[in-house]
């Protein structure tokens, strides 16, 4: 998740702490209706005296977690659970869409000498207090924790046409909240719980008696048993509406959480990805970036680490089993160098977007092709302490808001011109020297599309622009409603091949990435050797 609206459903909605998170779950679990499971075999028990060889393609949130994760089983006194573990990654670092930025410098991919001011995250920015693996990682790793904010000032939701709400500088006063409940109704409350209903069940799965029932392989039996199914099969604002939630609240609060955390307006994702949304308070991150969690991962992992255009995978070929034994897979780079034959591959990379032709497999054919939401993440570097009133059509006096979040659903003609504008903090006089006069802000923006040079000196005013760094993320999936089963991906789509990615389908955030890869590692230990965790990694003692 790469921002969130603090303040606003801190004061509305004030869901217990957190982002929604899950982990894993039984594929054993008793249904009503039990659902087709589409995944591949499990294959049989491995008999062979050394240990599996894992393959992981991708070096994210979920690839980095699987290898440390792999590590942690094989580090059990007498368990026999070790395997040996290689991670392959195109880009020339690790943390996928979790890394940072240097907007300001020359080169803002490369930390400038003898600096004061900390990076600023490029892709995903936030975890929260109840995103249990990531809060255990960072303390293990003894990562220091960065409260997730901006600058001091005000907060506004944009329609394009006026300011459909706005927090004053000095914050939320009783007489602002008796408006909002005027303005809204019981609305903010028949919101808040759900939020809270939600997140307390996904909490309740991180226990000893959930977790110990095993890995699942079906997202489908994941959503019904966690009362997903109707949040997920409908539109966010045909969902809000099924509760009681008023249409006004939905297009103007709702909307904007939704557009800013997934790119996208109530009536184009579905009911959980506005849940997930909603939840997204108390957000923090880790001080020079959220990717060194994901760096110890992996290096804490001892796995082998490939990264670079030449470990780019092309390809990955099954070798058939033969009667005694397991299928094996062989990855090949484009290169040549780091390729291998494995034992089992974990695949925690969005497939269709990878370019890696599977041979001999279907779990193409099982892995539905799933868009995903072009997102410009732009930095600009600016002198101006506020953006101009004149651009939203106020008098130029006006104390202007310094966070503002554009919603889409309202009945405005016109539409705003950008998802979100965040002022993140004044750069220091060092760094301001070097762009021009005054002091230098960095202003965090979302859009759909580039942002125009006029646009910016209209907005910020003329000539105090020095500087604009962007980056075009393929940022999240586009949470369509989910109608039928093979919406969703297996998590074994074949015989020694896990697809953690299956579950951004219903939830894409950091957390959830790092839980999707444990049922992965789970699934996968008991495919080769009939072992169940008892617990979540989350909750495991002295780790």
């Amino acid at each position: 998740m790469l921002l969130s609206l603090p303040v606003l459903l801190g004061i509305l909605i004030s869901p217990a702490n957190s982002q929604l998170l899950f982990p894993v779950n039984s594929a054993q679990t008793p249904f009503e209706a039990p659902l087709r499971d589409c995944s591949g075999k499990a294959g049989r028990r491995w008999n062979v005296a050394r240990p599996p060889r894992v393959a992981i393609v991708g070096a994210g949130a979920g690839g980095s977690s699987a290898a440390y994760f792999l590590r942690h089983f094989g580090d059990l006194k007498g368990a026999g659970l070790e395997t040996e573990v290689t991670v392959y990654d195109q880009s020339d670092y690790v943390g996928g869409r979790a890394t940072v930025i240097w907007p300001w410098n020359d080169d803002p991919f490369t930390s400038p000498r003898n600096t004061s001011d900390f990076p600023v995250e490029l892709g995903a920015s936030i975890f929260v207090s109840a995103n249990r693996n990531l809060q255990k990682a960072r303390k293990v790793f003894d990562l220091a924790e960065d409260a997730y904010g901006g600058e001091e000032g005000g907060m506004a939701i944009w329609d394009g046409e006026r300011f459909v709400l706005e927090e004053e500088k000095l914050g939320w006063s009783w007489w602002q909240k008796a408006k909002l409940i005027w303005r809204y109704g019981r609305s903010p409350f028949t919101v808040r719980s759900l939020v809270q209903k939600t997140v307390a069940d996904f909490v309740s799965l991180y226990s000893l008696e959930f977790v110990s029932r095993g890995a699942f392989t079906s997202v489908s039996n994941f959503t019904a048993i966690t009362g997903l199914q109707e949040p997920a099969s409908l539109h966010a604002d045909e969902f809000f509406g099924k509760q009681g939630v008023a249409d006004l609240f939905t297009n103007e609060i709702i909307s904007a959480a939704t557009q800013v955390n997934y790119g996208t307006p109530i009536h184009r994702l579905h009911g959980v990805g506005a849940l997930v949304s909603l939840a997204a308070t108390g957000a923090v991150s880790v001080r020079g970036g959220n990717r060194q969690i994901f760096e110890n991962f992996v290096g804490r992992s001892g796995a082998r680490l490939r990264l670079g255009d030449n470990a780019r995978v092309q390809s990955i070929l099954k070798l058939d089993a033969p009667r005694s034994g397991r299928a094996q897979w062989v990855v090949r780079t484009v290169s040549g160098v780091g390729s291998g034959t494995y034992d089992a591959v974990i695949l925690a990379a969005p497939f269709h977007q990878t370019g890696i032709q599977m041979v001999n497999s279907l779990a193409p054919s099982r892995i539905p092709k799933q868009p995903y939401v072009p997102l410009y993440v732009s930095f600009i570097m600016t002198n101006a302490s506020a953006p101009q009133a004149s651009y939203f059509g106020l008098p130029d006096k006006t104390v202007m808001p310094v966070e503002i979040f554009g919603t889409f659903t309202t009945s405005s003609s016109s539409k705003p011109t950008f998802n979100s504008l965040n002022y993140l903090r004044a750069l220091s006089p060092e760094a301001s020297a070097r762009l021009g006069e005054g002091t230098f802000h960095i202003v965090k923006m979302f859009s759909d599309r580039p942002l125009e040079a006029d646009m910016l000196d209209d907005l910020f005013g003329q000539g105090n622009v020095a500087k604009m760094v962007v980056k075009r993320w393929l940022a999240y999936p586009k949470l369509e409603p989910v109608t039928k089963e093979d919406d969703f991906a297996p998590v074994r789509p074949d015989e020694g091949l896990y697809y953690p990615n299956s579950f951004e389908r219903l939830i894409s955030t950091m957390e959830t990435a790092t839980v999707s890869s444990f049922n992965a590692v789970s699934l996968l230990l008991n495919d080769f050797f009939g072992y169940v965790p008892p617990t979540s990694w989350a909750e495991w003692d002295n780790v």
